[in-house]
């Protein structure tokens, strides 16, 4: 006998740290008094590269099926759980810093968006003390039952946002050349950076410190603006720019730093 599986929703988690603008780190389960009732009935999670699909085998309609549910077992709404497994998560992730908590969202909660077929779900963060999870999802049963009358499959939507940081670049000699002035070049004219500040770092070595100042560039995992260190020479012929690096690196999520006016900083130590 072939067992055929019918589609309640989807829940399709972005994030826009990642060039693919897909969470690619995190999985999803449902929480303990949601995974009795999926055991009970005979629905399925499904773990997608996206986020995660629910199916349900039952042969009536959706809204006699969770109708039954509601009246047999008390239960309005399934709860799920994204646990994050890249642990620099909370940092290049647009929460609360120094806060502890959980990402909620819910499925009566949304953002109108009138081109997409995705409803958009609205994020709270809740502080908590004993969080062990990076997402919560609550999808309450009469608005899948809503959303069923007028669409052939009923997708959510979460879009995470990527932190955005002052990146500060700290250029260090370590050869025996002698550069008269270098800057940071940016191709993109939103984003410029300040002159060379001369400072002294924590192991004693002097290094040039750059600045994108104000400019609040978003955490990526992937290289998105270009920004070069360039030199100036006096020659005979007056002076010329050379680069010294093409492309600097990007920030690791895991160096950033609260800054005394309370900017968050990502900090870079280039070596030439």
């Amino acid at each position: 006998m072939n067992v055929v599986y019918t589609s309640l929703f989807k829940v399709a988690v972005s994030h826009s740290y990642y060039a693919s603008n897909i969470c690619e780190c995190m999985s999803y389960k449902a929480s303990a008094t949601t995974e009795k009732i999926l055991s009970k009935y005979g629905i399925v999670l499904r773990n997608e590269h996206d986020g995660f699909e629910i199916y349900t085998t039952a042969n009536q309609s959706i809204e006699t099926f969770l109708t039954y549910i509601t009246n047999v077992a008390g239960h309005t709404a399934f709860e799920f759980e994204g646990v994050a497994n890249d642990q620099n998560f909370y940092n290049f992730t647009n929460i609360p810093i120094n806060n502890v908590g959980v990402l909620t969202y819910e499925s009566n909660q949304t953002i109108a968006e009138a081109s997409s077929t995705t409803i958009q779900l609205q994020e709270t963060f809740v502080p908590s003390n004993t969080a062990a999870n990076a997402l919560k999802v609550t999808i309450y049963f009469d608005d899948i039952i809503r959303l069923q009358q007028t669409n052939d499959h009923v997708q959510f939507g979460i879009q995470l946002q990527a932190r955005k940081t002052q990146w500060n670049y700290y250029i260090i000699n370590n050869s025996n050349q002698e550069y008269n002035q270098l800057e940071i070049q940016s191709t993109d004219e939103n984003i410029q950076f300040s002159d060379a500040t001369e400072v002294t770092l924590q192991n004693n070595q002097k290094a040039l410190r750059f600045t994108s100042n104000t400019s609040q560039i978003p955490l990526k995992n992937e290289v998105t603006y270009q920004f070069n260190l360039i030199n100036t020479r006096k020659t005979i012929a007056g002076e010329r720019k050379e680069i010294i690096i093409k492309g600097l690196p990007i920030p690791n999520p895991q160096n950033i730093s609260i800054q005394n006016d309370h900017t968050i900083a990502s900090l870079m130590y280039v070596y030439i």
